[in-house]
């Protein structure tokens, strides 16, 4: 019984510290796939990559206008095994799922330590499952 009480305080512990650092992560993954696309690029610029289709933008422009240079989308090819590896993109943890999962593992945590059982049911463990 108590290592499962353990298991589910570990797993609310994580899960609070995934809501107050997720805005700390996004920025990470931010920085990372500035990096990512920087180091992208140097590869193209260095020859490496295959150009297979170039198209000139002629919709309505998604930036600013530059007096005398056009927009362009350009598909390449580049060797996978030159490539750096891709960053993660963090999953949202929104507040609604924060507070169902933290408030429900909290639930089962009261419960399971008002119980004067030792041993915990198949059922238990089954209800309590998806937050370990």
């Amino acid at each position: 019984m108590s290592s499962l009480i353990t298991a589910l305080e570990t797993a609310l512990a994580d899960r609070e510290k995934r809501y107050a650092t997720q805005e700390k992560e996004q920025e990470k993954y931010e920085k990372a796939m500035e990096a990512y696309n920087l180091a992208v690029l140097k590869l193209i610029k260095s020859g490496k990559a295959e150009i297979t289709e170039a198209t000139k933008n002629t919709w309505a422009d998604r930036m600013e206008k530059k007096k005398g240079k056009s927009a362009f989308s350009v598909s390449i090819l580049l060797p996978t095994t030159s490539l750096p590896v891709e960053p993660t993109c963090p999953r949202d943890y929104h507040e609604h799922e924060y507070k169902r999962d933290s408030e429900n593992i909290s639930q089962a945590i009261r419960v399971l330590k008002m119980s004067e059982q030792t041993e915990v049911s198949a059922s238990t463990y089954k209800g309590v499952a998806e937050y370990l």
